[in-house]
């Protein structure tokens, strides 16, 4: 850990934290001890619930781990799943930390997640009872835009404007607001335009030193053994991500290039949706399941490219997190989304794949062809991909950044 002559202190907020594998509850784990060891005095307080097994409680109340003190607040085990259920439990979960706080010392800098949904309404309480500290929102996804881009309706619409009032009423009261991509800073700015923003991404849990040569074992299994060119899926298939023009380029691939193989290896809410797309003609798309976190490495380095993808009415609301994994691993993306995304702008201005649209299917089918026979043209993706990540997107690249914007923000 770094010395100063005064320790900034900083208390993170986030619905889930270690031990919870689920990935966002990696990022904050990571942000904490990167800004522990950078000279931080850091709290976490979270609950005692997992994300995905919410019936599963989290001991102790209080702990240290990594020097990090964190401090769990008892939650219901309410479903989820139940967008009634999930909206008591943030009312719940928020009433809770703010009780908890009034008996915790001051910080310096507190930041706040967006999970559990609404988080942000806490922060017209944090301004209250800790006058002149920093107040951070860190924006991984936006309510109510999120509900509204799922749900349709005029009851939907309706909720959604009394939502926005109560965020817009919130949002003044944040002093940093730290974005995951240009279009959710271009949502964010018609609540709050005055306000110092900053892009600060949740960079990739798998970060190997160089590209690693692909798992034949695993290659075989997930693609077979006839494959020369392999386009892999990994991750979610949820409710934001659409998969009919990946469909489409597969069976144009199929019809002149059957060694050329998608493997879709996921889970999620639109996953039997996908299965049911797929019928005995497409040979060259198969499935798997989801890959443990120890077997992740080997999964994600044994394809030659990655896909991506974002329905058009989610760009700005949530950032797809496996573009930062796929060029971590030094894989190029085939990006079916909008283009003008963040992750659209990124693999253009970067040169780190390609964006997918109605409009040029074949032209990418064709650049597949010639690659899957071009090995060297290959590499130089690769190379180039990982690269580009360890620039702008690496774990230690952006908690350095974390480290600079709050130091140079502390009242």
């Amino acid at each position: 850990m770094t010395s100063s002559s005064k320790t900034p202190s900083i208390i993170l907020m986030y619905h889930f934290f270690y031990p919870d594998d689920v990935v966002s509850a990696r990022h904050f784990t990571q942000l904490a001890e990167g800004l522990y060891y950078k000279g931080w005095k850091v709290r976490v307080l979270t609950t005692n619930r997992y994300c995905r097994y919410s019936h599963k409680l989290i001991t102790p109340k209080r702990e240290l781990h990594n020097g990090i003190e964190i401090i769990r607040v008892y939650r219901p085990p309410f479903n989820q799943a139940n967008n009634y259920l999930r909206v008591l439990n943030s009312i719940y979960v928020l009433v809770a930390w703010s009780i908890r706080l009034l008996t915790m010392k001051r910080s310096d800098v507190i930041v706040v997640g967006t999970d559990p949904q609404f988080a942000a309404l806490i922060f017209p309480f944090l301004r209250l009872f800790c006058r002149g500290k920093t107040l951070v929102h860190w924006c991984f996804d936006l309510y109510p835009e999120a509900i509204v881009a799922d749900k349709k309706g005029k009851i939907t619409y309706l909720a959604a404007l009394i939502a926005k009032c109560f965020m817009y009423f919130s949002y003044k009261f944040v002093d940093i607001m730290v974005d995951i991509g240009s279009c959710m800073r271009e949502i964010l700015k018609k609540y709050n335009n005055k306000i110092t923003y900053s892009t600060l991404v949740p960079w990739a849990l798998v970060e190997p030193e160089t590209i690693e040569l692909p798992d034949q074992d695993t290659r075989t299994n997930l693609f077979g053994s006839d494959a020369k060119l392999t386009i892999l899926y990994s991750g979610n298939m949820g409710k934001a991500h659409e998969f009919t023009r990946l469909i489409t380029l597969a069976r144009h691939l199929r019809d002149c290039s059957d060694d050329i193989v998608f493997c879709f290896a996921c889970r999620g809410n639109r996953y039997e949706e996908l299965v049911k797309e797929i019928n005995e003609q497409d040979t060259n798309i198969r499935f798997a399941g989801f890959a443990k976190e120890s077997e992740l490495s080997k999964r994600l380095g044994c394809a030659d490219i990655h896909l991506v993808s974002l329905k058009d009415e989610w760009a700005g609301i949530v950032v797809p997190s496996k573009f930062f994994g796929s060029i971590a691993v030094g894989k190029p993306i085939i990006f079916n989304g909008p283009e003008n995304s963040a992750i659209g702008k990124w693999i253009i201005e970067h040169n780190v794949g390609w964006v997918l649209t109605d409009n040029n299917i074949q032209k990418i089918a064709d650049k597949l062809i010639q690659l899957k026979e071009d090995s060297e043209q290959i590499k130089q993706y690769a190379q180039k991909a990982q690269q580009v990540y360890k620039t702008h997107f690496s774990q230690k690249s952006v908690i350095q950044q974390w480290d600079t914007l709050l130091r140079g923000k502390i009242k």
